[in-house]
């Protein structure tokens, strides 16, 4: 499995956490919250990823 592949189901496994958690505990929640910016850090390694990937592809052409 590749780094991109890996990130989805990282993303996925902690999008699914951060909605239990909410749904339990609140949208509030110190849980919920922390699950929601450990997803945003791995959305922003994502789109990281993708980018450096197109600007690849640019110089190449």
């Amino acid at each position: 499995m590749g780094f991109k592949n890996s990130l989805k189901v990282q993303m996925e496994a902690k999008r699914k956490l951060m909605i239990y958690s909410a749904n339990k505990h609140g949208f509030t929640s110190s849980e919920t919250i922390r699950y929601s910016q450990e997803l945003d850090h791995l959305m922003n390694l994502y789109r990281k990823f993708e980018t450096a990937g197109e600007e690849k592809t640019t110089f190449v052409k």
